[in-house]
């Protein structure tokens, strides 16, 4: 649980930084992001590999799936979030680069994918299992984040209201997407955590 939790928290921390306009970048952020995530795709593919190699005892196909989306979705969620945080115009040509630097994340999280992808996306009894969880999990954060969002709609200060414009709304229903799919891949990996760990440990 510890090393989903700090993925997460890194890959959003990370967002964040890149969309913050704390100094001027030598490039854009979003290539900075998207270099970073490659790079690390290339070592988490070349430890597997090892780990293959030493004992067999690599992630499966749909745990690495859900490392590889983990990783991604908390660096394109921090950055989103930190830019709607801004109160700026997302929209492209508006003065700054906070769109397609997230678009930039999102193709480099693609690519990344290609990098760690196994040769056989093969799945088991436990792979359905793990996914029955995540799905429940990412479910109902989906609806109380929704829930919350509807409140905030409905009561928060007009001043709060203005500020949702039907583009913002739009990028925030996509954060809301996106911490839902978080928080299943997160329950995923703490699943195969709990799968690989001898019993008596688990409940001890």
């Amino acid at each position: 649980m510890i090393r989903v939790l700090a993925v997460s928290a890194l890959g959003m921390a990370f967002g964040a930084f890149l969309a913050w306009p704390l100094f001027d970048w030598p490039l854009r952020p979003g290539w900075v992001g998207a270099v970073v995530l490659l790079l690390v795709a290339v070592a988490v593919r070349r430890h597997w590999d090892g780990m293959r190699h030493r004992d067999g005892g690599e992630p499966g196909p749909r745990e690495r799936c859900s490392w590889h989306a983990l990783a991604a979705l908390a660096l394109v969620s921090g950055h989103l979030i930190a830019s709607l945080a801004q109160g700026v115009d997302l929209h492209v040509g508006q003065g700054n680069t906070l769109a397609l630097d997230n678009w930039t994340l999102i193709a480099a999280a693609g690519i990344g994918w290609v990098i760690v992808r196994p040769e056989r996306m093969e799945q088991d009894e436990r792979d359905r299992e793990m996914a029955t969880r995540g799905v429940h999990v990412g479910y109902t954060t989906f609806i109380v984040l929704l829930i919350g969002l509807l409140l905030t709609l409905g009561f928060a200060p007009p001043v709060v209201v203005e500020r949702l414009s039907p583009f913002v709304l739009g990028n925030v229903l996509v954060v809301v997407i996106l911490l839902a799919s978080l928080a299943r891949h997160g329950t995923q990996l703490i699943g195969y955590r709990d799968a690989a760990r001898p019993e008596d440990e688990v409940h001890g």
